[in-house]
């Protein structure tokens, strides 16, 4: 399923990943060894997208929040399950796992991510000039991280608006 997704349209902005369901499950198994916390988003009990905390550092208590992805945007039209996916993994994070500051990295050409990360009050931190290799091209990654204080003050207020609109809707 995780295979299906990632080699999905909508996927198409997200770093490539294996071709083939056994190459899959052995990067998934490799990196919840290193410690990478992966989860399935579900809506009415059914597996509809995942998102994950990885390059978790304990000791100086930061972790990049990615591979953020609904796999099955049709079964979610209208809700508020993104919204929630990142306010409890934001909410993890910074409760349970006592992380001062979530990052993480963005391609230039994904205008709806940048625009969602803004939004939310994350900072822009820099440019990544030529860092990934998409389909044989050099791609550009912004980079932006939220710290703690600003997740309870701005993002943390704005994503539970979000999740209660969603609601409100329904």
């Amino acid at each position: 399923m995780t295979l299906r997704w990632r080699q999905s349209d909508r996927a198409r902005l997200l770093n490539r990943g294996a071709s083939t369901v056994e190459e899959q499950q052995a990067w998934i198994e490799t990196r919840e060894r290193e410690g990478d916390q992966n989860f399935m988003i579900s809506y009415r009990g059914q597996p509809v997208g995942m998102i994950a905390l990885h390059d978790i550092s304990h000791r100086h208590r930061h972790a990049v929040m990615g591979r953020f992805l609904i796999g099955e945007a049709e079964a979610v039209s209208g809700t508020a399950v993104a919204y929630e996916s990142e306010l409890l993994v934001c909410d993890y994070a910074y409760d349970a796992l006592k992380m001062h500051k979530l990052h993480g990295d963005v391609l230039a050409t994904n205008e709806a991510m940048l625009r969602w990360r803004k939004y939310l009050g994350w900072s822009k931190d820099g440019v990544l000039r030529d860092h990934y290799v998409f389909d044989g091209q050099y791609a550009t990654a912004i980079m932006f991280s939220l710290m703690e204080e600003e997740y309870r003050r701005r993002c943390r207020p704005r994503l539970l608006g979000l999740v209660s609109a969603a609601s409100a809707s329904r």
